[in-house]
């Protein structure tokens, strides 16, 4: 009976054993399966058995768990790095020059709240063609080197446990193949740096940075006060809040709100707005941490926006960083462009957003139709209920689309922006000097008269909207798809109208048609 015991175990162990051989070689398979996405033509991908055995690499880069040769070369290398919930496995595969090719998310576990788009292509072609000759870094909203990778926004430590991964490959890369031995990575993302979401904010100004904890939040004078909260739905809520000004608290630490030109505020949540200098001039920002006499919800911290005198897209919750802008190029309106004939050359993509996949521009795309974007200037959405929003240019280039049919269209969307976050029906939108119409909603906000069966949109109105300004010397000219142009005095324009048809815009004068296939109009100083 004894004997009999041991052979059953035996067995079991035995099966164990196997069966973790066989599952083990299923994994393998299935990375060779995705290593050969990356390397087509290779003749030869055998895994290199030795890698995380090496005393160099097992010590200083841990999370390197395997590595593969391509036609004798170790180029693909899979490392994980350990992030909010578990980890993070990432394939870098690498070039014939030393470059990222590309890399791939094998598996994470990460909250979908804050990753659900760790493994999105538009995140993952960040890392492309980028040279191993160091470390890579994770920025926030600018890429000013070729080795920063631009955050997903929201999902800060999901980000960085990819990049870490990533810079274990490097490291192992570069020891393998060309000797060099690079400092050391870890492989599990520290817990003070998660904590730091949640319990502390950043405020950057002048290329210097302070970290403002919760406690340290309720030492500097605090403020109470009734507010309410205004949603671009109408519905108000009632509530009393308090925490200190911003501008009380940058004056504790010796800096002076009124010396910048706005500030742009960012949630963990991905959500982003900026606030010029003529709403901080005549509006507070409180800095909130209790609201009606309690401490704010986990899934606020650390502090959320109240703006008394503003609508509550400016009402940012779950802060994480308050950048401070030295300097914003002053909005002056040169040309006025209408939406169809501006991207009559644009291929939409139909974007899938919440269950609708609806025709959709990148904005990137009608950005570089203009002759000149100011970096410096900031991107202007308003809407037909006047909510008017301001993003950096740097952020709406990154993967930011028009939705341009279906509901609430035109809206702005993004891969990582949330529903409720978009500036629905959109009249307008600006750079610096670049404004483009949609005739259809403007129609709503502005003079109209009746022309045939439908409603021309007077011009002057529209220039006045879109915050164009002129003098006594300035004179228009209305410029048509097929180059027409034709001159508009400040008189013509008083009883000159657009006219939307078919996608193709009119020009009446008085009762006139004075010009078919409007594309765009421009000032000029007589």
């Amino acid at each position: 009976m004894k004997n009999k015991k041991y052979y059953i175990l035996f067995i079991l162990v035995m099966i164990i054993a196997i069966g973790t051989m066989l599952a083990f070689n299923n994994s393998v398979t299935k990375e060779e399966l995705l290593i050969k996405e990356f390397y087509p033509e290779a003749k030869n991908i055998e895994l290199f058995k030795d890698i995380s055995d090496d005393s160099f690499i097992s010590l200083n880069f841990p999370g390197v768990m395997r590595a593969y040769k391509i036609d004798g070369k170790v180029k693909a290398l899979i490392s994980s790095c350990v992030g909010y919930n578990g980890p993070v496995d990432v394939l870098t595969a690498v070039g014939n020059n030393d470059e990222i090719i590309g890399i791939k998310i094998i598996q994470h576990e990460e909250t979908l709240d804050y990753a659900e788009h760790l493994d999105s292509d538009w995140f993952l072609e960040r890392f492309k063609n980028i040279v191993l000759d160091r470390f890579l870094n994770l920025v926030i909203l600018d890429q000013e080197n070729p080795e920063d990778i631009i955050q997903i926004t929201g999902a800060t430590i999901s980000s960085k446990a990819v990049v870490t991964a990533v810079n274990a490959s490097i490291g192992a890369y570069n020891y393998v193949n060309n000797g060099i031995k690079m400092s050391s990575v870890t492989d599990v993302i520290p817990q003070e740096m998660w904590e730091k979401e949640f319990n502390s904010f950043a405020i950057n100004y002048s290329d210097q940075t302070i970290r403002i904890d919760m406690d340290e939040l309720k030492e500097y004078p605090q403020v109470e006060q009734d507010v309410i909260l205004i949603n671009t739905t109408g519905t108000e809520s009632k509530m009393k809040v308090k925490g200190p000004t911003l501008r009380n608290l940058l004056e504790e630490e010796g800096i002076d709100l009124s010396e910048f030109q706005a500030i742009g505020v960012t949630g963990r949540d991905g959500y982003y707005t900026m606030i010029d200098k003529e709403k901080l001039d005549v509006s507070e920002v409180i800095l909130s941490w209790e609201v009606n006499g309690k401490p704010i919800d986990d899934a606020e911290k650390p502090v959320r926006i109240a703006m008394p005198d503003e609508l509550g897209p400016y009402w940012v919750k779950m802060v994480s960083t308050i950048d401070l802008y030295d300097e914003i190029s002053p909005k002056n309106i040169e040309i006025v462009h209408f939406f169809e004939p501006l991207t009559k050359d644009i291929e939409p993509y139909y974007y899938e957003y919440y269950g609708s996949k609806d025709k959709s521009i990148e904005i990137g795309k009608i950005l570089a139709k203009f002759e000149n974007v100011d970096t410096k200037g900031f991107f202007t959405m308003v809407s037909v209920d006047g909510l008017e929003k301001n993003e950096t240019i740097s952020l709406v280039r990154q993967r930011y689309f028009l939705k341009i049919e279906g509901e609430n269209a035109p809206m702005n969307i993004a891969p990582n922006f949330k529903l409720g976050m978009n500036v629905k029906q959109m009249t307008h939108f600006s750079t610096t000097k670049d404004a483009v119409v949609f005739p259809e909603k403007m129609k709503a906000v502005v003079t109209t008269k009746s022309i045939g069966v439908d409603e021309g949109l007077l011009l002057e109105d529209v220039l006045k909207k879109v915050s164009m300004k002129w003098s006594s010397q300035t004179n228009f000219l209305a410029i048509s798809e097929d180059g027409i142009v034709l001159e508009l005095s400040q008189e013509d324009i008083q009883k000159t109208y657009l006219l939307m048809s078919d996608d193709v815009v009119m020009l009446y004068l008085g009762d006139d048609l004075v010009m078919k296939n409007l594309l765009r109009i421009e000032k000029y100083e007589s």
